[in-house]
């Protein structure tokens, strides 16, 4: 393990770090905020589902806009401006206890971390462009790995007080900020360097590939994804759009978890603690399951295009187990399958989206990953209660089965509209 982690490039290895403590502090909120709302501000948890919305929508509009200020306004800027944002919001919140201003700042809130979501992404992306899917992936488990423990800190935090729950994302927040302001600008420099060697390398006649880089980073020329072989000039729209339009049904299915399925698993007699023990089962095969997901891959999708094919249809034999039980090993069995999707869709899509990035627009691109993400997880909820309402919960998950089928279609139909962007095989050097 301690090899594995030594193999990627310092600047990764510390953006890990970054991530985890971000999504640590976030996840001290999130499991908490409904409970929250209808206990201790006294709301119907009709109002909490409204207000859960419209922070998913201000993520939506932070993700974007966050995107386009990390291109055009500047990295550093950017993370300094969002981090505030948080730190104060969320001090704000612990001190709150007037609805309204609550109201106003879970908002603010979505919006602040909205904008800071697609800089880790996007860092990958600039920080290691040469690791493919790789950073992206570390990226990924490092998310998780802070939303698995800032679940059971929010949990201790709020046996003492539920203000504690706000405080400790600000000052994980605060911890995050002065990482990236203390290591950042010099790692930023680092690449600036590296850029402009590569380029005097190609005016004097040699191969980027002989710039001096670590040995244990350097990639064979042939292996190059395809944003170093061919820069692209523009945006290819319509493979973006087809990209966020897989994105989006995939989150509609996933989301059902959290949402319509939790409900339905109770009326069968499956209790909350049971319910609760299949996302430690999801959090635990993603912080564990990686050496299992690299051999699916080496095995079964050596491209990105065909990992998130893969996942796509692991999501519909998910949706199917579930059709077909009623029992919580079948539930057991539906989320292990469910997680390995996860684990395929989740890091390739930013991934591809990276492939055919122009230089300059990673933030903007990968803010509108994030977006799309949060537009599934905001209309899947409502989307699932109606079916839910109208054909039970077997014509749900049929529905969500051909919805995920639906996203297969999306996800294969994308690299038609690349143009010159081309595929290739992943190598040795990319495999997780």
């Amino acid at each position: 393990m301690r090899q594995k982690w030594q193999s990627y490039p310092s600047s990764i290895r510390l953006l890990a770090m970054a991530a985890i403590l971000f999504s640590t502090g976030m996840a001290c909120i999130w499991p908490l905020v409904t409970i929250y709302i209808h206990d201790y501000l006294g709301k119907p948890l009709t109002v909490a589902g409204f207000l859960l919305l419209g922070n998913q929508g201000a993520f939506l509009i932070g993700s974007i806009a966050g995107g386009m200020l990390f291109d055009r306004w500047g990295k550093m800027r950017t993370i300094v401006f969002a981090s505030l944002g948080i730190i104060l919001v969320s001090v704000g919140l612990g001190v709150t206890h007037d609805f309204l201003v609550y109201t106003v700042l879970l908002l603010m809130n979505g919006l602040f971390y909205g904008a800071l979501s697609p800089v880790m992404n996007a860092l990958a992306v600039v920080l290691w462009p040469e690791g493919g899917r790789k950073g992206i992936n570390m990226i990924y488990v490092a998310l998780n790995a802070g939303v698995a423990a800032g679940s059971a800190l929010g949990g201790m935090l709020a046996s003492i007080s539920f203000a504690w729950t706000f405080f400790g994302n600000a000052i994980a927040q605060v911890i995050v900020l002065t990482m990236f302001a203390l290591v950042l600008p010099r790692q930023l420099k680092a690449v600036t360097e590296r850029g402009h060697q590569a380029e005097q390398a190609k005016t004097a006649g040699a191969p980027a590939a002989a710039v001096q880089t670590p040995a244990a980073h350097r990639k064979p020329v042939e292996a190059l994804s395809p944003l170093q072989q061919l820069p692209t000039k523009k945006v290819a729209w319509g493979a973006l759009l087809l990209l966020c339009s897989g994105l989006f049904i995939s989150w509609m299915v996933y989301v059902q978890w959290t949402t319509v399925l939790s409900t339905y698993m109770q009326s069968l007699g499956i209790s909350l603690r049971q319910y609760s023990l299949l996302w430690t089962i999801n959090g635990g095969l993603i912080l564990f399951g990686q050496p299992l997901i690299a051999w699916v891959i080496r095995r079964f999708a050596r491209t990105l295009r065909a990992q998130m094919l893969l996942g796509s249809y692991v999501f519909v034999l998910s949706m199917l187990i579930l059709a077909q039980t009623t029992s919580y090993a079948g539930f057991v069995a539906g989320m292990f399958i469910m997680t390995l999707g996860e684990m395929l869709v989740w890091p390739a899509v930013p991934a591809v989206a990276a492939e055919f990035t122009p230089q300059g627009r990673e933030g903007f691109i990968q803010g509108l990953i994030s977006g799309t993400g949060s537009a599934g997880r905001m209309l899947g909820p409502l989307l699932g209660a109606v079916i839910f309402q109208h054909l039970q919960a077997q014509g749900l998950l049929y529905i969500m089965a051909g919805l995920a089928l639906l996203s297969v279609l999306f996800f294969a139909l994308h690299s038609a509209f690349q143009g010159r962007v081309q595929k290739v095989p992943a190598t040795a050097a990319e495999k997780l």
